[in-house]
């Protein structure tokens, strides 16, 4: 079993390290966004000297139309698939100021019975209506209005559905884990990758 819920931890880890190399790519293309309206400026302003130059860096300037766009784009397709390794890491919004100071049984008691009454419910309806979405949105080819260019919105809606059916596998390793906490009065062992500064601080806290 052990090496189960191991599996779906590194699953969870290689989508959301996966999904991180999209930080570099938002980086690097809003970098070079702005370096070209500020290259733009001085150059393609009226009476410049550099006027003949203007066009050259207009076509070179890819992002023009779709800074906005690719931006929103590259985040919620990080925030969807990011969001089942946050889980695997417990790394979700919870008040771990009372959760952490509590017995281990009573943490997987409430864990168990929150992961059954609203998790799932919860996931399998992003997954059903997610998948819908996406469905009609590849049938008619939506498109983003959101600015003059209009790029196609039908793959990222496809993300919805797939971002859901990885929750849902996460969801399965922590409520078995769970149960198994509830049993043994400990919490089973995890994939260890990476850990943030504030749990780390907090565990160092409770030796």
């Amino acid at each position: 079993m052990q090496r189960f819920l191991l599996g779906i931890d590194r699953l969870s880890a290689w989508t959301g390290k996966a999904a991180a190399w999209l930080v570099l790519l938002m980086t690097v293309l809003i970098s070079y966004d702005v370096i070209f309206r500020y290259v733009s400026k001085p150059v393609c302003e009226q009476g410049s000297a550099l006027a003949l130059l203007c066009e050259p860096v207009r076509a070179a300037w890819f992002t023009y139309y779709y800074a906005y766009d690719m931006t929103y784009y590259l985040y919620a397709i990080l925030f969807m698939l990011g969001g089942a390794y946050a889980l695997s890491r417990g790394q979700h919004l919870r008040g771990d100021v009372f959760y952490r100071l509590w017995p281990v049984r009573v943490q997987a008691s409430i864990d168990l019975v929150l992961y059954l009454v609203a998790f799932f419910p919860g996931i399998i309806a992003l997954v059903s209506v997610g998948a819908q979405w996406a469905a009609a949105s590849w049938a008619y080819g939506e498109r983003s209005f959101t600015t003059a260019a209009a790029p196609p919105i039908y793959p990222l809606k496809a993300v919805i559905p797939l971002a859901g059916v990885l929750m849902a596998i996460q969801g399965v390793a922590e409520t078995i884990r769970a149960a198994q906490a509830l049993r043994a009065g400990a919490w089973p062992a995890r994939l260890q990758d990476v850990e943030e500064t504030e749990t780390m601080l907090a565990q160092q806290a409770e030796l």
